[in-house]
């Protein structure tokens, strides 16, 4: 049997695929990065080449999309849905895409697997769901969107329950927080995201407008990755959303200090005043460790931010 990744070449979905792909399954990456996958930088994933099946799709489009799924329909023991813009102070600069891409693309996909019998989908959601509410946040609390990418992830949840319901659907959400880790340079990424883990890289002289007033819920990859394998193959769930984080809150300025004693230098970084996004930490993990027996590995972001230097770093 296979699994379908949308998203499959993404920050996360490449370690979900590289991880369902080290267990021996065959993993179809759906991405419309896949053409150009060589320069990706994702040397991890040809270690399990012979493993993957690669397909470009837009999640938008949806008739090649069905296609795409019809070719694969008896194949399949379910889909895990990683297409997503993410959340940060650009989304609100294009609205309609991002917007479109987070919900239109998620619903496209629980249609087009309602139409082929594909029951089982792992949705990746977000912490974002929360809002501004006080942390620890359990799956209980409330819905509050403090955002537009908040907004879109909610709707795909709500989605997801209703095609459930109406549908005899499996659908669970992984309600992910902020990640970081192999497969994505801070380089790349955005300028608060520069100023935390970009002297891993050799960055210096990184100044963002905010971000300094704020301790967030930051997980390693490998175990965010490792949360989603462990709801996609538990064969059985007694609830439908679960927090998958490192359950542990990081003053950035902390952050920042360990970076500083880890590679023996003060980088010239700075955060200005203020939140980077509106959000509560950490997320209360006691579910998914009662139920999927998730247990994350870099509790102590400094053992994540050791392996996190020593894939950007390579000796």
């Amino acid at each position: 049997m296979s699994v379908l990744i949308t998203g499959g070449l993404g920050h996360v979905g490449s370690w979900v695929a590289y991880q369902l792909a080290k267990q021996g399954k065959q993993v179809i990456i759906c991405d419309v990065a896949v053409s150009h996958f060589d320069r990706l930088g994702l040397e991890y994933l040809e270690e399990v080449r012979d493993k993957l099946v690669l397909e470009s799709v837009d999640v938008l489009d949806y008739h090649a999309m069905f296609e795409l799924f019809l070719r694969h329909q008896n194949e399949l023991e379910g889909v895990i849905h990683g297409v997503s813009v993410i959340a940060g102070p650009d989304f609100q600069h294009r609205p309609f895409k991002n917007i479109s891409i987070n919900a239109m693309g998620t619903l496209n996909v629980l249609e087009v697997c309602r139409i082929l019998g594909i029951k089982k989908i792992v949705n990746m959601s977000s912490g974002a769901v929360y809002g501004d509410a006080p942390g620890p946040q359990n799956e209980g609390t409330p819905y509050k969107a403090t955002d537009l990418y908040g907004a879109t992830k909610i709707s795909g949840e709500l989605y997801g329950m209703q095609y459930s319901d109406t549908f005899g659907m499996d659908v669970r959400n992984a309600r992910l927080f902020f990640v970081y880790g192999p497969g994505k340079r801070p380089s790349t990424m955005h300028l608060v995201y520069q100023a935390l883990f970009g002297p891993l890289e050799g960055l210096d002289n990184i100044q963002a407008l905010n971000g300094a007033d704020q301790a967030l819920d930051w997980t390693h990859v490998h175990d965010t990755a490792a949360g989603i394998v462990k709801l996609f193959e538990k064969q059985r769930v007694t609830h439908r959303n679960f927090n998958i984080s490192s359950g542990v809150s990081v003053d950035h300025l902390q952050i920042i200090d360990y970076v500083a004693d880890m590679i023996g230098k003060r980088s010239n970084v700075q955060l200005g005043p203020g939140p980077f996004v509106v959000r509560g930490a950490p997320l209360d993990i006691s579910l998914a460790q009662q139920e999927l027996g998730f247990r994350p590995r870099y509790t102590d972001i400094r053992e994540g931010l050791r392996d996190y230097w020593r894939w950007l770093v390579p000796t």
